[in-house]
């Protein structure tokens, strides 16, 4: 029995040598592209079959309009390309995987998209200059019960599938889980997201200098209070409301943002040994809460090609089931350069990053499950952010990025370190960050957007960071699925 990938090399081949048995291109100068097996399976079941050919041969013309609410009789799941219309080219593709994938045994996986979500707008003041992105609806309250549903329907349309709530605690703003409460979590529509959370920890704990010192006392406190304050909101969230909770292993997802802060350095102080004894009842009293320990995605990627992976982040790793970093473009200082391009160069130093990255994990081992380190990259498009260099990109840069990263990911990290979990609950898909939807004063917000300072030229009449998601995973099929 050949391999999947066996299969596609001889049926790529087969392809392009000759003619398919089903259905003939109607532009046959041109080779018809072979979609993914994911993106093939239009209805987003989980099987290809007629019923996504129904789909597909229904929707030929049908545009959707540049408009937050898209046109009338626009099928967006039938848009492979994410152009805003389904052209003849999108079904000829459409249709020619089908006749390949339909009766190959294949079972599409469609990768799982992360996307960070902030709850911190209370007022429509935003400044100019710090605003380096405004949504193509204009500028809204977190707490606004009409705007909500409406972002959970793009999101779908998209393609994102897991909203990573940004989590505050009350003694840090008063305002971000109510928000969360009185707007997200009671829109119509949030039975149709995957939520996590995404902890705020240089926020919420106070700093000593420039690094988190785990021996303060205040620190510890504040620690354990915050881990049992975010065990209490995934239990609310999975009780008391429609919303579903992302877990990877069986637990609940929490990304942290800044661990590379924490412990004062050099490692052999006693802060790393404090930083393991936390993490340890950290989770133990999330565990009592929730019923399950937390699944913990540490910020501790490499932000460079070069150089060492440093011992203070091996050491911290290894309470973390997975690692990520925030954005690619988090090692731009300030004073730098006004902008760079997200030119071929700087592609090839995030694949460069990215590998070493696997390398350096590859013999570590979480020290609470000793199973492998899971790296999910990040796919987030430019960066805007006051007094740093803006990172420049369009529309279909974006998309080959995406494509490029997720290739290097597939083979040089799932094959090599996930193979067998791949599809398991210990890693049911492929997980990617695309960026955050909201973050409005760092520009790599994906939502539709009347301005974003690091798209310097807009060919898609603002979509042009949404659609190059739907383009690269389809739209979102786990907004039926449990």
């Amino acid at each position: 029995m050949p391999t999947r990938r066996q299969f596609l090399s001889a049926a790529s081949a087969t392809l392009a040598a000759t003619p398919l048995g089903r259905h003939h291109p109607l532009f046959a100068q041109t080779q018809t592209p072979l979609l993914a097996p994911y993106l093939a399976d239009v209805n987003g079941d989980g099987v290809i079959d007629d019923r996504d050919r129904a789909i597909l041969e229904q929707a030929l013309f049908a545009q959707r309009g540049y408009d937050i609410t898209a046109a009338d009789g626009y099928e967006h799941r039938a848009d492979v390309f994410g152009r805003g219309l389904v052209d003849r080219a999108s079904v000829d593709a459409g249709l020619s995987s089908l006749d390949l994938y339909q009766n190959s045994g294949i079972r599409p996986n469609r990768p799982i998209t992360v996307a960070w979500h902030y709850g911190w707008y209370n007022d429509l003041d935003r400044p100019p200059g710090w605003q380096t992105v405004r949504y193509k609806g204009g500028d809204y309250f977190s707490y606004d019960p009409v705007v909500e549903p409406e972002f959970h329907r793009l999101k779908n349309e998209i393609g994102v599938t897991v909203d990573a709530l940004s989590w505050i605690p009350v003694r840090q703003n008063k305002d971000n889980q109510s928000n969360y409460r009185s707007a997200f979590l009671k829109a119509s529509n949030v039975d149709t997201r995957h939520v996590c959370l995404l902890y705020e920890s240089t926020i919420a704990l106070p700093f000593t200098g420039d690094r988190i010192d785990f021996i303060r006392s205040d620190v510890q406190r504040n620690f354990r209070e915050d881990f049992r304050e975010m065990a209490l909101f995934f239990k609310e969230i999975r009780d008391e409301t429609p919303a579903n909770i992302f877990t990877l292993d069986n637990r609940p997802v929490l990304f942290i943002f800044g661990t590379h802060t924490w412990g004062q350095l050099p490692v052999l102080s006693g802060n790393f040994w404090a930083i393991d004894v936390l993490l340890y009842e950290a989770r133990e009293i999330f565990k009592d809460i929730y019923g399950a320990p937390p699944y913990i995605v540490g910020e501790e990627m490499y932000l460079s090609a070069t150089g060492e992976f440093a011992d203070d982040r091996l050491r911290r790793t290894q309470n973390f089931d997975a690692i990520h970093v925030y954005h690619h473009a988090s090692n731009l200082k300030r004073g730098m350069v006004a902008s760079i391009q997200m030119s071929a160069s700087y592609i090839e130093n995030q694949v460069r990053i990215l590998r070493r990255t696997y390398d350096a994990v590859a013999a570590v081992k979480n020290r609470f499950t000793q199973n492998n380190i899971h790296v999910i990259p990040n796919l987030s498009p430019g960066f805007a952010k006051p007094a740093h260099p803006t990172l420049l990109l369009g529309r279909s840069g974006y998309a080959d990025f995406m494509k490029l990263l997720v290739q290097v990911h597939e083979q040089y990290h799932l094959q090599k370190t996930w193979r067998q979990a791949l599809g398991t609950t210990q890693l049911p898909a492929p997980v990617y960050i695309v960026g955050s939807w909201n973050e409005e004063f760092e520009g790599h917000c994906v939502f539709p957007f009347e301005f974003n300072f690091s798209v310097p030229n807009v060919t898609q009449q603002g979509w042009d960071l949404a659609m190059p998601i739907k383009e690269v995973f389809g739209w979102n099929h786990y907004a039926h699925r449990p």
